[in-house]
């Protein structure tokens, strides 16, 4: 396994790229927590010479003054002796440097770009890296100005004056991590020595000093090579008399090998803050970025539907406020339930039922020619005057809704999280809502007011006809005949008013909340941005983009945390693909009888804070097929570790050529060929291994994850969890799928012939085989799978999955013409599969799948072996395409 320096180097190297230096930053920073072992020293004492000298390699800038003017990150990586030394910079990917002084040049260069010809001095680190068979697995930062920890210091200079030794002291006053490296030994004075310094008498810190003897000035005009240089070196302390006794821990490869170990035991220690820190930054990180609000289109088209979509929003959570999902609408209910009928009994009928005001009425609608049975005019006018009052209260309810539809606009318009990332769509919508209102407002004022008119236009008879009746029951008819205007007979028409007046009023207090509700309630949820939308068809897209201009700000922020939270998601790839990389490590250790200590498997999941919880066996062959690890950060160091992350990752290996599972893995092969795999005892363990864990922790605390065979394993448990309504977070590295290999041909035209023929053929072998007859979208086991939206991460080059890319690929292209219906069909079947079928064999496809997060590296393979790897996906120099693909 890589070792731990190796892959705190690959977090330092995504800092950078992501630019996280660790200076003051508004975004949270991962730098500052990784450890790392910064060289410092004064001018000429020698610090670049001690890193050339651990590199075994003339790569530096040199010159007057201060050379290093931005932080230099040295990676070294040790590989198989006989190999060519080469360097590689994080700044230019893929480019291998053989010539060092290239390498010197390209840093001067770097350096340039970034500070410009001056002397300024920069944060933004470089990194280079230097792979050759004579170094350790190291990392070293060698600083422009004096921070942390290796101290380099010459011995013909007083420590005490030491610029190195004085900022130690400043960031490391007990000496703990500070570790010593004293240069120019050879330089001393006659008759003087180290041997108290190297000793730790004069100077004591917690780490032995290392005394190193570096190349003069003549050996660097000369060209001396450093593996001569680091052979006089060892001769020197060999037999040089004061220094003999320290010889075992003296020079360059003695300080490379002290230092590298020494980081790695450091890392060791704080592996678990940096997994606390990583899961409480992607919280941190994913809940800003929600609160920001996603990213807009660029093109017009883009806009308009993004605008649109907001609008949705901001109506569904109006209509919601409307229909009791949320409060306020019920205050509607009170205007109709209390407002209304108590403005209503408050009306005053006094005046337009005095007995003076009576009697004029009653004596003008009379005119020349007195009434002979009941004064029908005068009743009339009495009653046109007295319901004209009732329009007040009309009125009032119109306006109290609508200011109630208005305030719920208020609110709809702040709960649209949305709204808050552009000012101006916010500001145009609450206007055309409102407008809205208004003209809806002045339609039910007409409607209703109009009901109010209607009753006074047209009596009813009825209520009337009822008077001549009281007369013949018992009524004294000879003052309503003869004596008309006494005030009995006036104060009997007001009775008789009043009378018919609240008989109206009884039933307005029905109808007016009809016709409020029809004109604003009703409408305000079937049409209120109607007309904003049909203006927003009009605009150009300029005026757009006016409507969804942010703050420039929010828009930097946005990008930066979803380069940060894209690199969690390389994280998470990472993760699952060492912990299935363990799988078949187990498998190995198993076979080569590797026990206890001597097993090499662990490092894999111990890393990432991971504990091995469970193997699976196949009951064939006894091979370990599985493993279920357990995410165990210490509880007393982490409150966020579990932010995120699963409790367990229930990993499947693929197939291994050992002797020791061979033949039952390309039995299982056979069987994923043949749509058998589910019929196989393996993956009866697996799924009931699956079925066990979520049933103890809960679908949200179990991952899958898989390689090749053991990815087709986790994608048909995966499918089967699905069945159920349980989704789980799958990794599925380099999932097969059975077909002719169409992704691999060039011609793009004969590639989709291809497609589209096969799609037909099956999707008329599936219609005319009834495979799909009786079967509603509900009961259709394919689309119950679509909510399932596994990671599926494939590589071009490797003809044993790449037909993924195909197949999500020619599915979009088949409803972008319109053959939708033909690929829907299609999708869900295949041809072996209907065969299978047509003999009797119930089988489903186990390679097909609705809807997946399709990762796709597309840098370079060398041969198949190197694309169908699982090596390929914890690697950090990677060129992916990322893809989401959801079945309709």
């Amino acid at each position: 396994m890589e070792n731990l320096i190796s892959l705190v180097n690959k977090i330092q190297r995504a800092c950078t790229a992501l630019g996280d230096h660790g200076e003051a930053n508004a975004l949270p920073t991962l730098w500052d927590a990784l450890p790392a072992i910064a060289v410092v020293g004064g001018q000429s004492s020698g610090k670049s010479s001690v890193l050339e000298s651990v590199v075994g390699k003339d790569f530096l800038p040199r010159g007057s003054g201060i050379v290093t003017r931005r932080p230099l990150v040295l990676q070294l990586h040790k590989i198989a002796e006989g190999s060519r030394e080469y360097a590689e910079f994080l700044h230019l990917p893929r480019k291998r440097f053989t010539d060092f002084a290239a390498v010197r040049k390209e840093i001067s260069d770097e350096t340039d770009r970034e500070t410009g010809r001056s002397k300024q001095i920069s944060s933004v680190p470089i990194h280079l890296s230097i792979f050759s068979p004579n170094v350790v697995n190291l990392t070293l930062i060698d600083l422009p100005g004096l921070t942390k920890v290796a101290v380099v210091s010459p011995a013909n200079q007083d420590l005490a004056t030491s610029d190195a030794i004085k900022i130690s002291r400043e960031v490391d006053p007990t000496g703990e991590r500070t570790l010593g490296v004293l240069t120019k030994i050879d330089l001393m004075d006659k008759g003087t020595d180290a041997v108290e310094i190297l000793e730790g008498k004069s100077y004591r810190l917690k780490f032995p000093w290392v005394g190193v003897v570096n190349r003069s000035q003549q050996d660097i005009n000369k060209n001396v090579d450093m593996i001569a240089a680091r052979r006089r070196e060892r001769e020197y302390f060999a037999t040089t008399p004061e220094y003999k006794h320290l010889a075992h821990r003296m020079g360059s490869e003695h300080l490379a090998k002290m230092l590298s170990k020494h980081l790695e035991t450091v890392i060791k220690s704080k592996i678990p803050g940096i997994q606390s820190l990583i899961a409480k930054t992607v919280s941190d990180l994913e809940t800003e970025l929600s609160r920001l609000g996603k990213p807009i289109a660029a093109d017009a088209g883009g806009k308009l539907y993004s605008i649109m979509e907001i609008c949705r929003i901001f109506d569904q959570i109006y209509k919601e406020h409307l229909d009791g999902v949320r409060p306020g609408g019920d205050k509607i209910y009170n205007v109709f339930d209390n407002q209304l009928p108590a403005a209503l009994k408050r009306l005053q009928f006094d005046k337009q039922l005095a007995m003076e005001n009576i009697r004029k009425l009653i004596t003008e609608a009379d005119g020349y020619q007195p009434h002979l049975i009941a004064p029908e005019q005068g009743y009339r006018r009495l009653i046109e005057s007295t319901l004209i009052t009732i329009r007040g209260p009309a009125e009032a309810a119109v306006d109290a809704v609508h200011s109630l539809l208005k305030d719920l606009i208020h609110k709809a318009i702040n709960e649209t999280l949305e709204l808050r990332q552009y000012p101006g769509l916010r500001v145009e919508v609450t206007n055309a809502a409102i407008e809205s209102l208004e003209r809806m407002r002045d339609e039910s004022k007409k409607a209703t007011l109009q009901l109010v008119d209607m009753e006074s236009s047209y009596l009813t008879v009825d209520f009337f006809r009822k008077l001549p009746q009281d007369v013949e029951k018992g009524g004294n008819p000879s003052h309503s005949i003869f004596d008309r205007y006494n005030d009995s007979y006036l104060r009997r028409i007001g009775t008789t008013v009043l009378a018919y007046v609240n008989m109206v009023c009884s039933s307005l207090r029905n109808s007016i909340p009809k016709s409020i509700v029809y004109c604003q309630v009703r409408e305000a949820k079937r049409s209120l941005l109607d007309h904003f939308f049909a203006d927003l068809g009009k605009l150009e897209q300029k005026r757009l983009s006016s409507l969804l201009n942010e703050d420039p700000a929010v828009m930097e922020r946005r990008a930066a945390l979803a380069k940060r939270l894209e690199e969690n998601e390389n994280h998470r790839r990472s993760v699952a693909a060492s912990l299935v990389q363990g799988v078949y490590i187990i498998e190995r250790d198993r076979q080569e009888k590797r026990l206890g200590d001597q097993a090499i498997a662990p490092p894999w999941w111990e890393f990432f804070h991971f504990q091995l919880f469970r193997q699976l066996v196949d009951d064939a062959d006894s091979s370990i097929f599985g493993a279920i690890y357990e995410f165990k950060p210490p509880t007393a160091q982490f409150n966020h570790s579990l932010d995120g992350s699963p409790r367990y990752v229930i990993a499947f290996r693929g197939t291994l050529t050992k002797p020791g599972s061979f033949s039952r893995d390309i039995e299982l092969n056979i069987h994923f060929l043949q749509h058998g795999l589910h019929r196989t005892s393996r993956f009866e363990i697996a799924i009931q291994a699956v079925r066990n864990m979520v049933a103890l922790v809960g679908d949200s605390n179990v991952w899958l994850a898989g390689h090749s065979l053991g990815s087709a394993m986790a994608m048909l448990a995966g499918k089967n969890m699905a069945k159920t309504g349980i989704f789980l977070n799958s990794f599925l590295f380099n999932p097969p799928f059975f077909s002719a290999p169409v992704e691999r041909i060039k011609d793009k035209n004969i590639k989709h012939g291809i497609r589209f023929a096969t799609s037909v053929i099956t999707a008329g072998l599936t219609i005319a085989m009834k495979a799909t007859q009786q079967r509603g979208p509900s009961e259709d086991p394919f689309t119950a799978l679509s909510a399932w939206t596994p990671y599926l991460f494939v590589n071009p080059a490797d003809h044993i999955g790449s037909e993924y890319i195909g197949y999500f690929e020619h599915r979009k292209k088949m409803d972008d013409i319109g053959a939708g219906a033909i690929e829907r069909l299609a999708t869900q079947n295949s041809v072996g599969g209907l065969f299978m079928k047509a003999i009797g064999k119930e089988s489903e496809p186990m390679h097909l799948i609705p809807s997946a997060n399709l990762v796709i590296n597309t840098t370079p393979a060398r041969d198949l072996k190197e694309a169908h790897g699982i090596h390929q996906w914890w690697r950090d120099n990677m060129q992916l395409e990322s893809k989401l693909y959801s079945y309709r």
